[in-house]
C-alpha cells in the first residue's frame, strides 16, 4: 500500500506501538506516515503471525472509500495478490488488515541490471495472469510501478496495492483496463532495459525519448531484445510498431501475448533474506570496451583459456658438451714447465693483495664520508598534523519539522558504537523522496570541539543508492554551513573535502533515500578521520 501525498491539514496518526485493533491485531512498528495514513507492521497474535496494518488519522476523509476497496480486494483468491485479511471502519479506530509480504520489489532487482528477456517475460505473465483475475472480478489497480511487483522470499510473484492504493492516491479512470494494460507494458519495458517509461514514482533513470517525446521501444534503448516482446510492450504503451498496428486493451490480451514467448521456467532466483538476486551475470568489462552491457548479459561467459605445457617458457639450459675440448696435463706436448708456473702464481698473489688493500681504503673512505653526511644532514619534520580516528561526544540530528522522522530520535548512538549488528535508522517511507513529506534528514556529530575534518567513512546496507551531502562547521543543522562533500548512500563508502574542513559538527545531510528494501536510512557506523 502506498499513501497519498501528504495532506497538511491532517493530523498524523496518535496511534502508538504496542497498540491493539479488535483484540488481537498487535501494532509493533510503524513503518511510514503519509496523507494521514499510516503503514504499520504488526502481529496477528490469534494465528500468531505478521500481517501489514494500515490505520487512518482522526478526520480522514476516504476512510469509507478504502475499508471498501479493502472489502472487495479481499474477496479475489489469486495468491499472487495481496492478500486482505480484514477492513473495519465501524469504530473509532479504522484499519484495513493485509498480508505482511516480504522480498525485492522490481526496482530492487533492477539494482543488478536488465533482467534476460526469458526472465522479464517469465516475470510479467505472472502479473499480467494476476491482473487479469482481478478485471474479470470488476477491480483494477490503476497505480502500477516497479514497487507493486514483488518477487518473494519463498519465490513467487506477488502484486501489492490492488483497490486500495488508487484510493489512497485519489487515482480513477474511465479506462481502468487500458490503464492497468499500460502499467504492465511498463513494468515490461522496465524488466527488460532498466529504464522507466511512465511518471514519478520510481527511482530507475526515465526511458530515452524519440524526437516525438515519446519513450523509445526497448529494442532501440537495448540490443538483443527480441521483437515479440519489443512488439508486445510496444502494443501495451501505444508506441508504433511495425506489423502490429493494434494496442492491447485489457490485461488479459497482454498475458495471452506473453504466453506465446520463450520464459524461464519459475523460480529462477531463489532470495535469501533481504539480499537482492543476482538477476543477470554481468562480468565486468575493460574501460575501453563498446559493446553493450545489456547484449552481453545474457551471453555466457567463456571459460579461461590456458596455455598448454609445450608452448610455456621454460628456463634456459646449460650448454651440452660434445667433445672436443683440451686437458692440461703433467707433461707433453703443450705443457707449461713448473717454474714458469710457480713465478706466475707469485705475481699474482701480490696483484691481489694489493688490490684487496686499495678497495679496503676506498671502503673506509665512503663509510666515512656516508657517515659524516648523516650527521650533517638533520631529518625532514613533517609539518602535517596526523591524520586519525576522532572521537565523537555526541549524536544529534537535523530532523526538521513539521512532519519530523519520528524513529529517528531513538538510538543514535548506535551509529558510532562501532558494533557490527547495531543500527542507527530512521522510518520507512513510501519514496527516495521521503514520500514527499520533507527534503531530507540529517545525523549530527558534536566532536565537542572544533577540528579538521580529511575523510567520513559511513558503512550503510546495500541497495539501491540515496544520496548524501557532508556540511562542516560551526552550526547542528546543514544549512548554516558549507557543503565540503557529497556521494551516493549505500554500502561502504568515503566523503572526503577537497581540502581539510574545520569545524565543531559534522552533519550528513541525507536528501535522498536509498532502497535496501524499503526506503529508509540504515547507518551501522560512522567515523571521522582527521586532527584536533
Amino acid at each position: 500500500m502506498r499513501p497519498p501525498t501528504p495532506d497538511a491539514a491532517l493530523s498524523t496518526s496518535v496511534i502508538e506501538p504496542g497498540t491493539r485493533l479488535a483484540g488481537r491485531y498487535r501494532l509493533d512498528d510503524r513503518v511510514s506516515e503519509a496523507g494521514g495514513s499510516t503503514f504499520w507492521k504488526a502481529t496477528d497474535e490469534i494465528l500468531a503471525r505478521s500481517v501489514a496494518v494500515l490505520t487512518f488519522a482522526p478526520g480522514f476523509p476516504r476512510v469509507n472509500d478504502v475499508v471498501t476497496a479493502a472489502r472487495a480486494a479481499s474477496r479475489l483468491t489469486d495468491p499472487r495478490l495481496t492478500q486482505v485479511f480484514d477492513a473495519d471502519d465501524s469504530g473509532e479506530r479504522a484499519y484495513v488488515v493485509s498480508e505482511w509480504v516480504t522480498g525485492e520489489t522490481l526496482e530492487d532487482l533492477l539494482a543488478q541490471g536488465p533482467m534476460a528477456a526469458d526472465r522479464a517475460a517469465a516475470f510479467l505473465l505472472e502479473a499480467g495472469e494476476a491482473l487479469t483475475s482481478a478485471h474479470s472480478a470488476g477491480l483494477a489497480h490503476l497505480c502500477l510501478t516497479p514497487h507493486n511487483l514483488v518477487w518473494t522470499s519463498g519465490g513467487t510473484v506477488k502484486i501489492t496495492g490492488l483497490g486500495v492504493e488508487a484510493v489512497l492516491s485519489g487515482a480513477n479512470s474511465d479506462t481502468p483496463a487500458l490503464d492497468d494494460v499500460q502499467g504492465l507494458g511498463a513494468m515490461l519495458y522496465a524488466a527488460l532495459t532498466g529504464h522507466w517509461p511512465g511518471g514519478e514514482g520510481t527511482i530507475l533513470p526515465p526511458a530515452p525519448t524519440g524526437a516525438d517525446g515519446r519513450p523509445l521501444t526497448p529494442a532501440q534503448v537495448r540490443a538483443g531484445i527480441p521483437h515479440n516482446l519489443d512488439a508486445i510492450v510496444s502494443r501495451s504503451l501505444g508506441l508504433p510498431v511495425h506489423g502490429a498496428p493494434e494496442r492491447f486493451e485489457a490485461p488479459a490480451a497482454f498475458a495471452d501475448a506473453l504466453a506465446k514467448v520463450p520464459r524461464s521456467p519459475l523460480p529462477f532466483v531463489p532470495l535469501v533474506g533481504s539480499t537482492p538476486p543476482s538477476v543477470v551475470p554481468r562480468p565486468e568489462s575493460p574501460p575501453d570496451r563498446t559493446a553493450s552491457m545489456s547484449a552481453a548479459a545474457s551471453q555466457p561467459i567463456p571459460p579461461v583459456q590456458t596455455v598448454p605445457d609445450s608452448a610455456r617458457m621454460r628456463p634456459p639450459q646449460p650448454p651440452q658438451h660434445t667433445g672436443g675440448g683440451h686437458r692440461a696435463t703433467g707433461g707433453g706436448q703443450g705443457s707449461v714447465n713448473k717454474p714458469v708456473m710457480a713465478a706466475i702464481a707469485a705475481i699474482v698473489l701480490v696483484v691481489v693483495a694489493i688490490g684487496g688493500w686499495g678497495l679496503s681504503q676506498m671502503s673506509d673512505d665512503n663509510s666515512a664520508k656516508n657517515t659524516k653526511s648523516r650527521v650533517q644532514t638533520p631529518p625532514t619534520q613533517s609539518s602535517k598534523p596526523t591524520t586519525r580516528q576522532l572521537k565523537v561526544s555526541d549524536v544529534l540530528l537535523d530532523n526538521q519539522a513539521p512532519n519530523s522522522d519520528s524513529t529517528a530520535p531513538k538510538d543514535k548512538r548506535k551509529a558510532i558504537d562501532g558494533s557490527p549488528s547495531s543500527y542507527w535508522t530512521t522510518q520507512f517511507y513510501f519514496g527516495a523522496d521521503f514520500g514527499g513529506r520533507r527534503n531530507g534528514i540529517g545525523l549530527v556529530l558534536d566532536m565537542g570541539k572544533t577540528v579538521s575534518v580529511d575523510k567520513v567513512t559511513v558503512s550503510m546496507p546495500s541497495g539501491s543508492p540515496g544520496h548524501v551531502e557532508l556540511h562542516v562547521g560551526d552550526s547542528q543543522t546543514h544549512g548554516s554551513d558549507a557543503k565540503v562533500a557529497a556521494g551516493d548512500a549505500v554500502d561502504t563508502f568515503d566523503l572526503k573535502p577537497a581540502d581539510p574542513a574545520k569545524g565543531r559538527y559534522v552533519v550528513l545531510w541525507f536528501t535522498k533515500l536509498p532502497n535496501i528494501g524499503q526506503f529508509q536510512i540504515k547507518i551501522k557506523d560512522v567515523k571521522v578521520f582527521g586532527s584536533e
